[in-house]
């Protein structure tokens, strides 16, 4: 078990390298505009084509930047997980999937909705200054 464990931390840390060196791009439907975006989809880049102002308003530069930039960080994010995928299904394993017998354990990391409860709760300060000693 233990070289299993050394061995998945050691795929792990593989993948984090290889998720945080990585990029995507993205090019408008119009061809003006191609967008660069890093591993948590912030734009890193911006290329305009050489007649994209002869070519286009600046209205119509703006929403190719933002359709390329949207595009873009929906490949990234389709790459991470691809990346992450390995580690995302075997969490989806239950005991009995290893142990024949074993209790489901399926349930027992589930956090309960309290938020709910709270509701009206939420628009209070907690500054005691604010009288609500």
């Amino acid at each position: 078990m233990m070289e299993d464990l050394h061995e998945r931390t050691r795929l792990l840390a593989l993948a984090q390298e290889k998720i945080a060196l990585s990029t995507a791009r993205a090019l408008s439907a119009d061809g003006l505009v191609e967008v660069v975006v890093n591993a948590s989809g912030a734009v890193v880049g911006v290329k305009f084509s050489s007649d994209a102002c002869a070519k286009s308003t600046p209205k119509k530069l703006g929403a190719s930047v933002l359709a390329a930039s949207t595009a873009a960080s929906a490949d990234m994010r389709r790459q991470n997980a691809e990346i992450l995928k390995p580690f995302t299904t075997a969490t989806q394993l239950d005991l009995p999937d290893l142990i024949t017998g074993a209790p489901s354990v399926r349930g027992l990391s589930a956090v309960p909705q309290i938020a709910e409860h709270m509701e009206q709760d939420w628009d209070q300060t907690v500054l005691r200054s604010a009288g609500n000693v």
